[in-house]
């Protein structure tokens, strides 16, 4: 059986996680399924998905990791609208420091195990959906797959 439901969501604004536990669990249960599992997906290259513990411990860690991998200040082609003529869209952000982020430490979801009807996350982990941009309106799917 495939149980499958998607959300809609304003952030806040880079590195802004939604703790989105609740809704899994709620679909889950919604779901009828017992054994199986839990995929939480997001549908956008500046958003990430992720199992940890929430905090502000967390939000500083991806901060500076950010900083490191792509600092807001360097050259990306991604924003030189002289040399990208491809998938633009009106008023382009120039955001090519989230996609590099997204690309070494997000991930477009995340799986979880399905058992006796209970979703199997340790202690202190929480789904997390997390901006890695701009605040604005964006997406993420839960699917549940088992019997």
């Amino acid at each position: 059986m495939v149980h499958f439901q998607e959300f809609e969501t304003k952030t806040g604004g880079r590195l802004d996680a939604l703790d989105i536990t609740d809704e899994v669990l709620d679909v889950v249960r919604g779901s009828g399924i017992t054994t199986g599992n839990a995929l939480v997906f997001s549908p956008h290259t500046t958003c990430a998905v992720l199992i940890a513990r929430p905090g502000a411990g967390l939000i500083s860690a991806m901060e500076r990791a950010m900083h490191t991998i792509a600092p807001n200040d360097g050259y990306y082609a991604h924003d030189d609208l002289e040399v990208r003529t491809q998938n633009l869209v009106d008023d382009e952000p120039a955001n090519g420091p989230s996609h590099i982020v997204h690309a070494f430490l997000g991930k477009a979801s995340e799986s979880v195990p399905v058992s006796g009807g209970v979703v199997l996350l340790g202690d202190d982990q929480r789904i997390l959906f997390v901006e890695l941009d701009s605040s604005r309106e964006r997406r993420y799917c839960i699917q549940v797959v088992g019997e």
